[in-house]
């Protein structure tokens, strides 16, 4: 999966007030791809438009560089506006997370999920790098919990099952905006699951209750009447 050719491109409209940055293949530098943070910074750093438009296909990578990513382009000054083009996956949905306004047509996807690694080592070695994984964890949450319309401990468990997230189920979770038109997939795997019967239980139920909180929205609380000043209304009654 990681072997995927990777893109890295930004286009311009002629008067450079929108810009398109184009993110395929596997995420961050060395092993995976030219995708990393500092090649979208060296992208990024002569831009001066209104409006960036990121695509993105993805499968993840490096969650460091995922995060980085995001935070530059949350720190530009253009409106960010994310496309998923096929898929956003693991680090790639941290990307994704950057954006204003988040975009997903019916066809694509979003996954995410817990940090993982390869180790060699002895014990103290995992308990080490387990610990590490859990902070990296609890980071990499927060890229997500500005949108997740949820509850924490439900964020968590989608995370703990490695969650699939159609676009209409992005949009119910908060973690996109918009169902947009459908498109062609480009290098989207088939996915399998062993316990995807109970996952996906769990996934729908959350499914239902916060789509229908949105379509349902709590009505706003009638604003209490002011206080009467009791003096004035004293001298009234005379």
């Amino acid at each position: 999966m990681m072997n995927k050719k990777s893109d890295i491109r930004f286009e311009a409209d002629t008067d450079n007030k929108e810009v398109k940055l184009y993110i395929y293949g596997p995420i961050g530098g060395f092993l995976f791809s030219d995708n990393s943070a500092q090649g979208i910074k060296r992208q990024l750093q002569n831009v001066d438009a209104e409006t960036i438009h990121v695509h993105i296909n993805s499968p993840g990578g490096s969650a460091f560089d995922g995060v980085a990513i995001a935070n530059q382009l949350k720190q530009h000054k253009a409106e960010i506006i994310v496309h998923i083009d096929g898929w956003a996956a693991s680090a790639a949905s941290v990307i994704a997370m950057a954006g204003d306004k988040i975009i997903m047509p019916e066809n694509t996807m979003m996954m995410i999920h817990r940090a993982s690694t390869i180790e060699i080592g002895n014990a103290a070695t995992f308990e080490k790098t387990a610990s590490d994984l859990r902070k990296i964890d609890t980071s990499l949450a927060a890229s997500y919990k500005k949108r997740f319309v949820g509850e924490d401990s439900e964020l968590n468990q989608l995370l703990d099952e490695e969650t699939f997230l159609t676009a209409d189920e992005a949009v119910a979770f908060g973690l996109a905006d918009v169902v947009g038109e459908e498109i062609e997939i480009k290098d989207l795997e088939d996915l399998e699951d062993d316990d995807k019967e109970e996952y996906e239980n769990f996934k729908d139920s959350l499914v239902a209750k916060y789509t229908a909180q949105q379509n349902n929205p709590k009505p706003k609380p009638t604003p209490a009447e002011p206080k009467q000043n009791m003096s004035k209304l004293f001298l009234n009654l005379k």
